[in-house]
């Protein structure tokens, strides 16, 4: 049995953006999650996932993705326990790099894996009701304490492509989001990695929920689905660390890693999207679940057969457009949702 999330940047009016939760609900996910980025139009999570808390009764809500960098990890804690408290015991938290925004804000993002690392410790302290202590490379608390109730078991998640950060979502997070994987070699890498993490703490890859958070477009022309995610996925493979080029182009042309690499060097996200020549629809098909309704069946069932029980959706309707995801979330709920 597979359940499902949506995920969305909260680009559009608050009222819009609460609607959509509201449908969400009614059209059985399980899930309504935000991006918290920052200067492309997007409100503050926080408040967008309270106006959704209070629009909603049943439907899990956080952010997707955080980052430890523009939210220290004490004021994430904060934020994710009156999120909880409002929508009544409903709130998850999803941590990962984040970047966006960062150049305005003069932020660098040094020491990924042991800023996560740290947030994660720190973090997961708090929500207990503990009173934590902690010198990090990155971070320093000193006797910080939330000092309100708060549920001591709200999830707290890490949503990576990277096999450090798979490592350390195995070891220490309550679970792993498979960032933008969407074939069964490169969930099963993924996966083995957590695994490996896993172990490193202690624990099975049982301890840990797996979702898998794919790029998705749903419509009866095929090439118009694969057309809406292509400048996603796109900059999804420009952003993914070159140790991962080998394994997650395997059995595709691999003049792809070479392609990618000097648009990667060059910043040069036009010239990857137009060049058809290596990003080809295979390529963009094989990291999203878009297609007809029938392809999306088939790439889902793919994706619970290797071990993934749950589907973050994050929806397109449009090339570069962050609009109009009922668009999509309808008639995946409709046609893809009902049938798996």
């Amino acid at each position: 049995m597979v359940d499902f999330g949506v995920g969305l940047a909260p680009v559009e009016p608050l009222k819009k953006v609460t609607w959509l939760a509201r449908k969400a609900e009614e059209l059985g996910y399980n899930y309504f999650v935000h991006a918290d980025q920052r200067f492309n139009g997007e409100r503050d999570v926080f408040v967008t996932l309270t106006a959704d808390a209070l629009n909603t009764e049943k439907i899990l809500l956080g952010p997707c993705v955080s980052d430890p960098y523009s939210r220290i990890p004490g004021m994430l804690a904060t934020a994710i326990g009156s999120l909880d408290e409002v929508s009544g015991g409903r709130a998850l938290l999803t941590l990962g790099a984040g970047g966006v925004g960062f150049k305005q804000l003069n932020l660098e993002r040094e020491h990924p894996n042991t800023a996560l690392r740290e947030a994660l410790v720190i973090v997961k302290g708090l929500l207990r009701g503990e009173e934590v202590t902690f010198s990090g490379k990155m971070f320093k608390v000193t006797r910080a304490k939330m000092n309100f109730e708060c549920r001591k078991d709200i999830p707290v998640y890490i949503a990576s492509r990277s096999p450090m950060n798979l490592e350390l979502a195995g070891e220490l997070a309550d679970g792993c989001l498979l960032a933008t994987y969407a074939s069964p070699e490169q969930l099963e890498y993924a996966i083995a990695r957590v695994e490996k993490g896993a172990k490193r703490g202690g624990r099975s890859l049982g301890d840990v929920k797996l979702i898998a958070w794919v790029y998705t477009s749903v419509s009866d022309e095929s090439a118009k689905a694969i057309s809406n995610v292509r400048p996603f996925v796109t900059q999804a493979l420009i952003n993914t660390s070159p140790e991962m080029y080998s394994t997650i182009f395997k059995g595709l042309k691999q003049e792809i890693v070479p392609f990618l690499l000097k648009c990667r060097e060059a910043c040069d996200m036009k010239a990857a999207h137009e060049d058809r020549r290596y990003l080809t629809d295979e390529v963009i098909r094989r990291f999203s679940v878009a297609g007809t309704p029938e392809e999306c069946i088939e790439k889902v069932t793919e994706i619970a057969r290797v071990g993934v029980g749950t589907i973050w959706i994050r929806p397109f309707s449009a090339p570069y457009s962050e609009l109009e995801h009922e668009k999509v979330i309808v008639p995946f709920a409709k046609q893809v949702m009902s049938k798996v």
